[in-house]
This record gives C-alpha cells, structure tokens and sequence, in this order.
C-alpha cells in the first residue's frame, strides 16, 4: 500500500473534479480540506478485496462534500443576519412592551397627532414591511432622506410617549 502522500499527490486532480461537479463557488478551501479528509478516511478504510480504490475514493470525497454543504446549509438557515435598524426596533417594542407603566391605548393618541405622511411612513415600513429601497422608489426620494424622516419621526414618538407616561 501507498503512503498518503503518495495517494494525495495521485488523487489531487480528483478533488479537484468532486470540488468541480458539486458546484462549490466559496468557501472554496474549506470543501477542499474535507474532500482531503475524506480522501485520507478512504484510504485509512480501504478494503483491496472489496474493489478499486478510485470509485471508493470518489463516492467517499462526494458524499463527505455533500454532507458538509448540508450542514453549512442548515446553519445558514437557522443563523439569519439581521439588519442593525432592525435589531434595534425589535429590542425597542420588547422593551416598551416590557414597561408596567406604559398603556397602549395611548397608542391611539400618539398616532392620531401624527401628520398623514408621518402615520403612513410608519404603516408602510412596520405594517406593511416595505423595505427602505423599496419604500424610497416609491415616494421617489433618495434613501437616506427616508432614513432619516423615519428617525426624526422615532425621536418624535419616543418624546410623545415620555410626556405621556410621566
């Protein structure tokens, strides 16, 4: 039998062609060191009387790259990254909610002092769930300038909501 350097130096290109076949287009190093992980499992569990040792070799680079794309898949899936803004108005609706003091009957105060376009800002963006670009090339303004209407208007009701609670 060969030693692993020999068969890594032989079976290189076939990583190369598992890497290929799977479509890999990032993480390009990681998937190449469990193809080369896998090869070295093969050739640890390599049987001579069950056949050759390329199929074996390939099906086990194969379906360890499979396996790890899964895997890499399912944590994508369940980790989302979320936006900073969002975070932040989530923490802020938990933390309000959270507060003994505050009615949410005044809710209806609040936004009943709004202007039309403050109260369908803030239907468009947290009832409606338009996004920022979207909601921009709606109103045909620039992004910033609705990023910025959107934080003066939070300011606005945050001020409401203390004058009303204290």
């Amino acid at each position: 039998m060969q030693t692993f350097d020999e068969v890594f130096e032989k079976y290189s290109p076939m990583i190369s062609h598992v890497l290929k076949r799977t479509n890999i287009y990032k993480n390009h190093d990681y998937y190449r060191q469990s193809a080369a992980i896998a090869l070295w499992k093969a050739w640890q569990n390599y049987d001579e009387t069950l056949g050759d040792f390329a199929p074996y070799a390939y099906r086990t680079m194969l379906t360890t790259i499979y396996t790890e794309m899964r895997k890499d898949n399912q944590y994508n899936g369940r980790n989302i990254a979320y936006d900073k803004e969002e975070l932040v108005n989530i923490a802020q609706y938990y933390e309000m909610k959270n507060r003994s003091n505050f009615d949410f009957g005044q809710l209806e105060d609040i936004l009943s002092q709004l202007k039309l376009e403050e109260y369908n800002l803030l239907m468009n963006l947290y009832v409606y769930q338009y996004s920022y670009k979207e909601l921009a090339k709606i109103e045909n303004i620039p992004l910033s300038t609705l990023k910025k209407r959107r934080d003066r208007l939070i300011k606005k009701i945050r001020e409401m909501i203390v004058h009303q609670t204290s």
